[in-house]
């Protein structure tokens, strides 16, 4: 259900908010991984109170500091499936979807992103007026793929 309008907002004019701003720079900042941070479209952005932001990561970075492999079928999507420009076509909820991993060992970076992001809403050191003033909080989206070189060392499971 679409929120109320009182509390409503556009693409710009989260892009342009301080509190959006420190939030992509933070996260690029503690999770190395992380390479841009993206704001729904106006159509998307007001269908629910929490404003949920893709997270375009690179996924070998992120295999080479957890060490997981990747599920047998991403080797199709590296191989010619994703764009360099969006619209990304690689898009999850959720990290397992691309890892042959467990959700209790994804789950805690997903929790440390997320209790990163709320610490930077509920932060003292960020002006009230900097803020988006809309009662609404930034959470993890999605997690987006973009085009990249697929390094040498990329491991993968077997196909079963």
């Amino acid at each position: 259900m679409p929120v109320h309008p009182s509390i409503q907002v556009t693409q710009k004019e989260v892009e342009d908010s301080y509190e959006f701003k420190l939030t992509k720079k933070i996260l690029k900042r503690e999770f190395p991984w992380i390479v841009d941070v993206l704001v729904p479209d106006d159509e998307e952005i007001n269908n629910y109170g929490l404003i949920f932001l893709p997270l375009v990561i690179d996924p070998f970075m992120l295999q080479r500091m957890e060490g997981w492999p990747f599920n047998y079928y991403m080797s199709v999507y590296f191989s010619g499936y994703l764009k360099s420009d969006g619209p990304y076509s690689y898009r999850t909820s959720y990290l397992t979807t691309i890892y042959d991993v467990s959700r209790e060992q994804t789950g805690p970076i997903q929790e440390e992103i997320e209790k990163t992001m709320k610490s930077i809403a509920k932060s003292p050191a960020i002006p009230q007026d900097l803020k988006l003033n809309k009662d609404r909080i930034f959470v993890v989206g999605e997690y987006v793929l973009k085009n990249m070189e697929v390094p040498d060392d990329v491991v993968y499971t077997e196909r079963p």
